[in-house]
């Protein structure tokens, strides 16, 4: 049964610069999903965020960025960010009963909420998701 995999900006990060200590095991793990069919998601801000981590904390140059962009674009489906789920993140930020405190996980939260992801994939020790499933790659 194919299921929908929604991907943490780190783990994208990960994909993409091997110097990083999570790189091999973010790596398997994305590749298993695919072989077994499932479909991949990471939201539109990601993208972004990896062009200024790979570009300011990398040793890749500009060129090599932007492959390494449009590799993911060819594995994992984009989620747009509209104003609702702006202000949906922000909504679990500011509600004192959630133990929601930082935005941008917030925000993938709600875009993994919006494409009905079964599994959030994330390094992340602190990511918060009352509901769908984490898997912690290291």
């Amino acid at each position: 049964m194919d299921k929908r995999i929604y991907i943490d900006t780190n783990i994208v990060v990960d994909l993409c610069d091997s110097a990083r200590a999570c790189h091999e095991v973010s790596t398997s793990t994305v590749m298993a999903y695919l072989e077994q069919g499932n479909d991949l998601f990471c939201n539109s801000d990601t993208l972004s965020n990896l062009f200024y981590i790979l570009s300011n904390r990398s040793t890749l140059q500009c060129a090599e960025v932007l492959e390494k962009m449009a590799y993911i674009t060819q594995i994992v489906a984009l989620v747009l960010i509209t104003s609702e789920e702006v202000h949906d993140a922000l909504a679990l930020c500011k509600n004192p009963t959630t133990d929601f405190y930082d935005y941008e996980d917030a925000l993938q939260y709600v875009c993994a909420k919006k494409i009905g992801a079964s599994t959030i994939v994330t390094n992340d020790r602190g990511f918060i998701s009352p509901d769908i499933p984490i898997q912690k790659t290291c």
